[in-house]
């Protein structure tokens, strides 16, 4: 099985958001710390308490990992006296809160329900998708998805840009008197691959402007175009070195990717199957006073 990081966590959670009224979840909150935490474990030391409730090392680490990533580039003990006062400002509110029986509230208890219930449908997706996330399962994905995409070509190829088309038939014609290309390139070309001698390397079709790509993969291997190619960024004389079908993507390099899919899959194959289950009524709702019917379209005569 799979530890889920704090993104994966982040996709359930908008999943589940997606699958259920964003009123209602607009209105969760995370429910609020207990009055009295557990006594603390002998490798978990206490860091500060407040009126003699103990608030520990793992605590304040606990609240370190929600912070946002630019933040968490400090390391834990350098920001721990600001997380402290910053727990024990939560503690003191919520003392506060408790005292004044806020969760007496008709409009809090709705909330707290809420935040309950979203927390109980986060765990529980959670804990369905460590279960199924399995690595077998994520490479036979994987090799689905590769079977699926068909199969894209490639050019390897070297281009010259000047700004004028008077520019580029000087150096085509460089080209066509025997001189290497990518030394042109690099004599005569404006871009930013003069240095290496035009060098593009291998690139899809849809990877370049479409005039560039129409000419670039209508040429053969050693074929060069026989006049500038006009794009937005000037005038080209393109070469084509080598032509080949894109290898896929290594597991690797789109593992990421392919565990969000699968993510997605578990949590809407999770939802369908308890809608087979469950009985539900949807209840058509009376249309707004004074709004107009909807009018059909008059028939062709």
């Amino acid at each position: 099985m799979f530890h889920l990081s704090a993104s994966r966590l982040a996709l359930i959670a908008g999943l589940l958001a997606c699958s259920l009224p964003a009123a209602v979840l607009a209105q969760g909150a995370k429910p609020a710390a207990p009055a009295q935490a557990a006594a603390p474990a002998a490798n978990d030391p206490v860091v500060a308490r407040v009126n003699g409730q103990a608030i520990t090392r793992s605590q304040v680490a606990a609240v370190y990992e929600t912070l946002p990533p630019q933040m968490r580039q400090a390391p834990l003990d350098t920001i721990m006296p600001a997380l402290i006062n910053e727990i024990v400002a939560r503690r003191l509110i919520n003392d506060a809160a408790e005292k004044a029986k806020i969760d007496a509230d008709p409009k809090v208890k709705d909330q707290l329900k809420v935040a309950r219930e979203n927390v109980m449908q986060q765990a529980f997706l959670e804990r369905t998708v460590s279960q199924q996330l399995t690595e077998a399962r994520l490479k036979q994905r994987y090799d689905d998805l590769i079977k699926a995409q068909p199969p894209r070509d490639e050019v390897h190829a070297r281009h010259i840009l000047v700004a004028t088309e008077a520019d580029a038939m000087a150096a085509l014609e460089d080209v066509k008197k025997g001189q290497d290309f990518s030394e042109v390139s690099k004599k005569r070309s404006t871009g930013p691959t003069a240095t290496t001698g035009g060098d593009l390397g291998f690139f899809t079709k849809d990877q370049m402007v479409p005039e560039f790509a129409e000419a670039a993969f209508a040429l053969q291997p050693g074929q060069v175009t026989q006049k500038p190619v006009k794009t937005q960024f000037g005038f080209h004389i393109i070469k084509v070195e080598a032509r080949r079908v894109a290898p896929p993507p290594s597991f690797n390099d789109v593992a990421d990717e392919v565990r969000d899919i699968l993510v997605r899959e578990i949590v809407e194959q999770t939802v369908n199957d308890l809608k087979k289950g469950a009985k539900i009524e949807i209840v058509e709702q009376p249309k707004p006073a004074g709004q107009l019917p909807t009018l059909a379209p008059a028939p062709k005569k």
